[in-house]
């Protein structure tokens, strides 16, 4: 952007489609993507600095925001994409599909990055919270390298007013009130015993949070891929804000906007094409 260059695709990266933001796959680390873990021994470790606590059953835990409330179905699934069977019966190239879209809005993503009425946008860090039991419902070790506690995204203490008041790491702007995360374990705890989730009508909470220690570990949503990024032609040649190109600048992979694909198949592909019009650009 600083010598020129148009940027391309950003309604990709806020549209309520696709796997752009989702839930993570793991709590308790900075790096919860839900597709891929560090582990030790990888020579980014360094900067990942724990593995994460993989989440096998969302029953286990609930889902808080910066200041102690839940606000969504924790087992419910982030944004929607066109995935096999997501539209049945489908006929390939016929009008009539639209008829076999089933309404089923989404919007836990949009829930946990709704802000909490302080005049900022964003609710700031989710936590997730579970005790004793849920750790060994799920196996977990909550230690290092499995959590990252010297960084701020994992916490355990005795009670959950010690627990509320030990969140503090530099994304936390408003501390979380201790009688807040009571209340909205005893009101989560109410909703085992009645058997449904009056709140967010979670399907039937099976365990409740009351067995010391308590956690809260980072639980907050992840980038899965990039979308927006700087335009690009045919060649791979980044374009300025008047559909020039900009001499010498190309880009390819997730740093170019406007795709849908992301991964190594694009990268690999456009990455041959822009290195094989360097090269041919090089030489003239």
């Amino acid at each position: 952007m600083a010598v020129g260059a148009s940027l391309w695709g950003l309604a990709n990266q806020s549209g309520e489609f696709g796997p752009v933001i989702t839930k993570p796959g793991s709590v308790g680390s900075q790096y919860g993507y839900v597709n891929l873990r560090w582990m030790p021994g990888s020579p980014v470790f360094d900067k990942a600095k724990a593995t994460g606590l993989h989440v096998s059953d969302w029953q286990n835990l609930i889902l808080v925001n910066m200041v102690g409330r839940r606000f969504y179905d924790e087992t419910a699934r982030q944004y929607s994409s066109n995935d096999y069977k997501d539209v049945d019966p489908y006929t390939q190239g016929s009008w009539r599909n639209v008829y076999s879209v089933k309404f089923n809005p989404r919007n836990f993503i949009n829930a946990a990055l709704s802000g909490i009425d302080d005049g900022h946008n964003g609710g700031g860090p989710i936590w997730a919270i579970f005790d004793a039991d849920a750790v060994a419902r799920e196996k977990w070790d909550p230690r290092a390298p499995n959590v990252d506690g010297a960084n701020g995204f994992f916490f355990q203490a005795d009670s959950l007013a010690e627990l509320a008041r030990a969140i503090k790491m530099k994304y936390q702007r408003v501390a979380m009130s201790p009688e807040a995360l009571e209340a909205t374990v005893a009101r989560f705890n109410g909703f085992v015993d009645a058997g449904k989730d009056a709140d967010f009508d979670r399907p039937k909470p099976l365990y409740k949070i009351a067995k010391a220690p308590f956690y809260a570990a980072w639980a907050t949503p992840v980038l899965h891929d990039t979308r927006s990024g700087v335009r690009i032609n045919a060649k791979c040649q980044v374009m300025d804000m008047h559909g020039e190109t900009i001499p010498g600048l190309y880009s390819c992979g997730e740093t170019a906007g406007g795709f849908s694909e992301h991964g190594l198949a694009r990268a690999t592909t456009q990455g041959r094409i822009a290195g094989m019009n360097a090269a041919a650009e090089q030489r003239a």
